[in-house]
């Protein structure tokens, strides 16, 4: 049997395991046959989001960008291949522009940290200069008749410049502060991928849902012109009227029309999914056909699944590090009452040879240096006051969002949870009344090739068969949404379900 959620005692790292991976996995892994191959590869997508979306170190973060490749060309669609689940949310995650504005965020995110980090190093540079220089320099009368002299200094430098911040409050609350944004906007990254697998997959099974409606509506068609031929035989017979002939008559042509409009339905999901995954929208595309997963209920209580999601869900640990960066940005703001202390250094060789009225002065060419330390401490600063309140207010403003999207997780989940239960009662459900209305259904027409029956009991169970059939397509497709639901909203799948359950293709 198919167990969805189970408990297990593996360390916190190991259990960030998150929705991509799951769609990439139990709910997409579960439309491919044993054996079956893709035609893209899901490997290094599926690589990428894992580290993305337990990014918990910068390193771990660039790993995370490193792996994600968004320069790949927009894959083309094959008409003649049935796409599986996996190939169609890699296909997606190659061609969503929401995926490449997010990873150029993270980037710029991890580059800031860099930057950041960069201040606690020294900086050195090199100058050159080369200068002419004409003054006039007074001078008494007596040594010089016009009360002044002409001077030209042409000069000839190079020197290092070194600069170097000793001490500074808040250059190590700027970089924890770039740390934990940079770590938010990595995890940010890996929540988009799960929202495009997400996407996809619900679009992914909508289309296999009005294929699956499509034909069922064949077989009601079949249904009712096998009514119709029995109708028109019985009349021949003499065993029906001419209005038993026209409502069977009728009938047929009624499903003649459903299934005119199940086929307009798959054109138009078709559409729908290839603009989903970001190609150009067509309806040249196949898909696995749905087929019936046996699925046992629930095995965490969705208390629990609650608290795995609150521990899990990228976005929400995401908030946890705008949080953090909220919390530096005010120690930064407080370290503005603190002083600071820096270091400069030149060392070069400079070189002179000035002239004046009467001559050559004098020619220079020695090493010169330089070398000061600067204490810096701000008395008073109008508006540093308002800085630190500023920063406060934000931070404040983080912790509320922080409980806000912890709030609206757990509404999530026990959406999810309820849509879940919901879908499975109905999928036991279908079955039965499928079961039931077919049995009804060739009684009945049994009967009335008999005499027995009228045909409107006839057509009635035949209405409840078509019913029943449309029921059982939409039950199925209900209850894998609902399956990828729970996951996107927990952010967790056990191990066990990541076993492709054999469907054929």
């Amino acid at each position: 049997m198919y167990t969805m959620y189970t408990h297990h005692s593996k360390p916190a790292q190991l259990q960030r395991q998150w929705l991509t991976s799951a769609l990439m996995s139990l709910a997409l892994l579960s439309h491919m046959a044993p054996g079956q191959t893709t035609a893209i590869s899901s490997g290094p997508s599926q690589i990428a989001n894992d580290l993305c979306s337990t990014a918990i170190t910068t390193r771990s973060a660039a790993e995370c960008l490193r792996q994600t490749k968004t320069n790949l060309p927009i894959p083309k669609l094959d008409a003649s291949h049935a796409y599986t689940l996996p190939e169609l949310v890699d296909i997606a995650e190659q061609a969503s522009p929401e995926t490449r504005i997010a990873w150029a965020t993270a980037k710029r995110a991890l580059e800031h940290v860099g930057v950041e980090r960069a201040q606690y190093m020294p900086l050195l540079a090199f100058a050159a200069q080369g200068s002419d220089l004409r003054t006039i320099v007074p001078f008494p009368k007596p040594l010089a008749p016009r009360g002044y002299v002409t001077v030209e200094e042409p000069l000839a430098l190079g020197q290092l410049e070194l600069e170097y911040t000793v001490l500074d409050f808040a250059r190590g609350h700027r970089l924890e502060a770039s740390k934990a944004l940079e770590l938010a906007r990595t995890l940010q990254l890996g929540r988009t991928h799960q929202t495009i697998a997400f996407k996809t997959a619900a679009q992914f099974y909508q289309l296999q849902q009005s294929e699956g409606q499509f034909e069922a509506a064949k077989a009601i068609l079949q249904t009712a012109e096998t009514l119709m031929q029995n109708a028109h035989s019985q009349f021949d017979n003499g065993r029906a009227t001419l209005p038993d002939v026209q409502n069977a008559d009728a009938g047929a042509a009624e499903a003649r029309y459903e299934l005119a409009d199940a086929e307009g339905q798959v054109r138009k999901a078709k559409l729908s999914l290839t603009e989903s995954i970001g190609v150009e929208p067509t309806t040249e595309i196949e898909v696995v056909p749905q087929s019936e997963k046996h699925v046992e209920e629930v095995a965490t209580s969705v208390e629990d699944l609650v608290k795995e999601a609150w521990k899990n869900r990228p976005d929400l640990l995401a908030r946890a590090q705008e949080l953090r960066e909220a919390q530096q940005a005010t120690k930064i703001a407080h370290s503005a009452y603190l002083p600071k202390v820096g270091f400069d250094a030149t060392a070069g060789q400079t070189a002179m040879w000035p002239t004046a009225d009467w001559g050559q002065l004098g020619y220079a060419n020695v090493t010169t240096w330089s070398a000061a330390m600067q204490l810096k401490w701000e008395i008073f600063n109008g508006a540093r006051r308002h800085e630190v309140q500023s920063a406060q207010a934000a931070q404040k403003a983080a912790a509320e969002e922080q409980r806000a999207t912890q709030d609206a997780v757990t509404r999530q989940v026990w959406d999810a949870y309820v849509e879940y239960q919901t879908a499975l009662e109905q999928q036991h459900s279908s079955q039965t009344f499928l079961s039931a209305a077919q049995i009804s259904y060739d009684s009945s027409l049994d009967a009335f090739k008999y005499g027995v029956r009228s045909l409107v009991d006839v057509v009635q169970s035949e209405r409840q068969l078509a019913q029943a059939r449309f029921a059982v397509v939409r039950a199925r497709a209900r209850l894998a949404q609902s399956e990828v639901a729970l996951t996107y909203a927990t952010g967790k799948l056990s191990d066990t379900t990541t076993q492709p359950t054999g469907v054929n293709p």
